[in-house]
């Protein structure tokens, strides 16, 4: 009896070794996806090469200082204010390499600045009789060519701008003297210098929007009023005017 229960003990086991043996080994388990980021999206950033046009609007406020003299030293000082409104048209082309812009701006401008006052009396000992005299002047248009060096920050750029420039200054002066009242008018061009800074924003591809100052001097000039009957006055003229405009630009 013990015999036959270690033989069926024997049988049992060697029946599940060699159903162990027929089992196949579970697979192990596959490795986690490898983790790739998402790269950020692309933004694009503004170039601001190219050729450009556009037109701008402003105000401009130019002064007119007068050294009177009468064949000798200055006998009266005055000030002319001409104020107005300015609006004309640009056109210029930039190179950006990295964050620097440069590049040249040439505008004509379309000006409405005018003023007028009464000149101080030319004393007796100095003008032979009492001369007194009133002139108005006004500035009809003025230009300028410049340099531009900008920083640009995507669709900004901020920049500063000099060169040449130019206006017409237009005068007419009436004296009287006694009993004798003449009038005259001379136009003259002036030719200066300028120098301002300005910031402009792309809105799209082509389009950009500006605000800009200019600082403009014409230096001096002598005027001779050479009036019919009366003294010759010599009339020492500083022109310079200072500009604040906003414009439009279209870049192809």
């Amino acid at each position: 009896m013990r015999r036959a229960i270690l033989a069926a003990i024997l049988l049992a086991m060697c029946f599940d070794v060699a159903l162990a043996a027929k089992r196949k080994p579970r697979p192990a388990p596959p490795p986690p996806p490898e983790y790739v980021p998402i790269p950020p999206p692309l933004i694009a950033v503004y170039n601001w090469t190219g050729f450009y046009v556009g037109s701008n609007v402003g105000g401009g406020w130019a002064t007119a200082k007068s050294d009177f003299s009468a064949g000798g030293p200055v006998f009266a000082s005055a000030k002319n204010s001409l104020e107005g409104v300015t609006g004309g048209f640009q056109l210029g082309y930039n190179w950006q390499n990295g964050p620097a812009v440069v590049g040249f701006e040439a505008d004509y401008q379309f000006a409405n600045q005018r003023g007028s006052l009464d000149a101080p009396p030319c004393p007796t000992p100095t003008c032979a009789v009492a001369t007194s005299a009133s002139y108005g002047q006004k500035m009809p248009w003025f230009g300028t060519v410049r340099g531009r060096v900008g920083h640009a920050s995507d669709s900004w750029l901020a920049y500063v701008t000099a060169g040449y420039a130019y206006a017409r200054l237009n005068t007419s002066a009436t004296a009287t003297a006694g009993a004798t009242t003449v009038s005259v008018s001379q136009n003259e061009m002036r030719s200066g210098w300028t120098a301002g800074a300005g910031i402009e924003v792309a809105l799209n591809r082509h389009w950009s929007a500006k605000m800009e100052y200019l600082y403009m001097d014409f230096g001096s000039r002598d005027v001779t009023w050479a009036f019919s009957g009366l003294p010759t006055i010599n009339d020492r003229i500083r022109l310079y005017d200072n500009v604040v405009r906003g414009g439009l630009n279209y870049r192809f």
